[in-house]
């Protein structure tokens, strides 16, 4: 019985870090796409 429980447990405990890796993910992206932004405004400064 206690098995069943603990892949429930172990699966809820997967989701949960997808969630959390994708969301860091789309916050890379996110930095990604500031940066290059910032590249370009510095350039168009010159």
């Amino acid at each position: 019985m206690s098995k069943n429980n603990s892949k429930k447990e172990l699966e809820k405990k997967w989701k949960k870090t997808e969630q959390e890796e994708m969301k860091e993910e789309s916050h890379q992206v996110d930095l990604k796409e500031g940066y290059e932004k910032d590249e370009e405004y510095e350039e168009s400064e010159e």
